[in-house]
């Protein structure tokens, strides 16, 4: 619900009952991972590269949803997937999706760790710096920090 999605801001507390278009990207790419689950290595994974989404109606809690994948293209580890979800009663979002297949443990090793380190770095250089010099770091994290929570829907098995 949208409400849901960050429950401590105002703008978003104000907003019907309805699904949020964040948390309908997560269904649109449902269905293309596990159509490329199917042709994944042991050791590899997908990972979203970009996303467009029209949302066309509004969702309701305890909708039943239906999602349907097509490949539109595959380009060595790269897909594109067009993607159409309905509920009960209508389309609700159609959408295109890309992805990449790499080797987890790789992307892990060249992409995250290094991230984590620089991260657990300027963490260590704020605990060290006077609180004026670090005021700007505490507020732009705290603006930026996300709990997200789960979704109740139910998907449709065929």
């Amino acid at each position: 619900m949208v409400r849901r999605l960050f429950p401590d801001v105002a703008v978003f507390r104000q907003k019907p009952e309805v699904m949020a278009t964040a948390w309908l990207v997560g269904v649109c790419e449902w269905p293309a991972m596990e159509a490329i689950r199917k042709h994944l290595e042991p050791g590899q994974c997908s990972l979203g590269t970009e996303v467009s989404v029209s949302h066309l109606a509004p969702i309701v809690e305890g909708s039943i949803l239906t999602a349907s994948a097509t490949c539109l293209e595959v380009d060595g580890p790269f897909s594109k997937w067009s993607v159409e979800v309905w509920d009960e009663q209508e389309v609700v979002a159609v959408a295109t999706a890309g992805f990449v297949v790499v080797e987890q443990d790789r992307f892990v090793r060249r992409r995250i760790r290094p991230k984590t380190a620089a991260l657990s770095m300027v963490t260590r250089w704020h605990a060290r710096m006077p609180s004026s010099a670090t005021n700007w770091t505490s507020r732009w994290r705290r603006s930026t920090s996300i709990t997200a929570r789960p979704y109740s829907f139910r998907r449709r098995e065929n």
